[in-house]
């Protein structure tokens, strides 16, 4: 009888195919990568392939458009443009089985290196029910405006619960395949172990702050009880965790701030930060809170490609509804931005007496 193959034998390309494939074929969710540069499938898990109605010999080398629906091809053509600037993308789209019946997903993906090439790591959720859902919801909630009102606040805390719950099971799968690879790695490269090691700990320090703020979402009387400022580092940590841009907090002075003038803040950064994610192309963060006697300062500065605030640009509509945000709690928000020169989102509130007094 042949001696069993021994695994240290195996060349490095072989040993980290036979990681890959242990860790993928354990995994509940779609897994699927694709090269970039072709748009083909070069690997994908047993659960990607089933949904998807093909085994998973047939679906490896397939191109996108044999299952991405031709409404959603301009979304996997803006992955792409994501990855290459260092992003992380996230999007509903309607994906293809080989019968042709087309299918709801959702996809977050990140870039990832596979046989030393740059690839698209996508993880693929089919929510096909959950859609079929919403949509019954929405058609009942019209009937009644009181019911439209309850769903809408539903689906908010809901969507914000996915959004943050997917994050931090991206962070940990991240993770989890550095801490499978460190040990080889660090035989062989000890300073890539180390860049590495970084990662793991940007990586876990990002997930807890996502699951911090999952909690506070799905218990809003934490935006109140805790600092602000410790929630705005969350919101720091979190955004690090997922896009790898790092994000310095500052906290001048001590005060205590209305409960609406706190959660107005609050959303305002992350909706600053979410958009710097998004848009900005950035390489840094920074976000100040300043308190003065009856006045606070917000202030969240990205070096990122900017803008002309003159002329809105595309995706960025949200800007008016943060004034609107800010007025509604008595603040005032400004923008500060130039093509090529970053963005300052600047947001003061002022308690009213001292406003009327000068």
């Amino acid at each position: 009888m042949p001696p069993s193959p021994d695994f240290d034998a195996l060349s490095p390309a072989e040993e980290k195919e036979r990681l890959y494939r242990s860790i993928f074929e354990a995994t509940s969710d779609g897994l699927i990568v694709h090269d970039l540069e072709t748009g083909r499938v070069v690997e994908a898990n047993p659960a990607a392939s089933a949904i998807h109605g093909y085994t998973r010999e047939e679906f490896i080398g397939l191109p996108s458009t044999a299952f991405i629906h031709p409404d959603s091809q301009h979304l996997f053509t803006q992955a792409a443009q994501v990855l290459q600037s260092g992003g992380v993308f996230q999007a509903r789209m309607v994906h293809l089985r080989r019968d042709g019946s087309p299918f709801h997903v959702e996809v977050r993906g990140t870039a990832f290196t596979y046989q030393d090439r740059l690839c698209l790591l996508s993880v693929v959720r089919d929510v096909s029910e959950r859609v079929q859902a919403e949509q019954l919801l929405q058609q009942q909630a019209e009937v009644n405006t009181r019911e439209q009102s309850a769903l809408a606040i539903f689906h908010e805390r809901q969507r914000l619960a996915q959004e943050l719950h997917d994050a931090v099971n991206q962070s940990l799968f991240s993770a989890g395949l550095i801490a499978e690879v460190l040990p080889r790695l660090w035989e062989r490269d000890p300073e890539e172990a180390r860049r590495s090691l970084e990662d793991l700990r940007r990586l876990t320090r990002g997930a807890l702050a996502e699951m911090r703020l999952l909690l506070a979402e799905l218990r809003p009387s934490a935006l109140t009880d805790t600092e602000l400022g410790d929630l705005l580092r969350l919101l720091g940590n979190a955004l690090a965790g997922r896009t790898n841009v790092p994000v310095a907090v500052t906290v001048s002075g001590q005060g205590a701030l209305p409960t609406e003038v706190q959660v107005a803040l609050y959303r305002l950064c992350q909706e600053a930060l979410n958009n710097i994610a998004k848009h900005a192309r950035a390489s840094r963060v920074k976000i100040h809170l300043q308190y003065a006697t009856d006045v606070a300062a917000l202030s969240i500065r990205d070096d990122g490609r900017g803008f002309d605030p003159e002329q809105t640009p595309s995706g960025h509509y949200g800007l008016s509804m943060m004034r609107e945000r800010a007025e509604a709690v008595g603040a005032v928000l400004s923008v500060t931005s130039q093509p090529g020169h970053g963005t300052e989102i600047a947001i003061r509130w002022q308690k009213a007496s001292e406003q009327k007094a000068q």
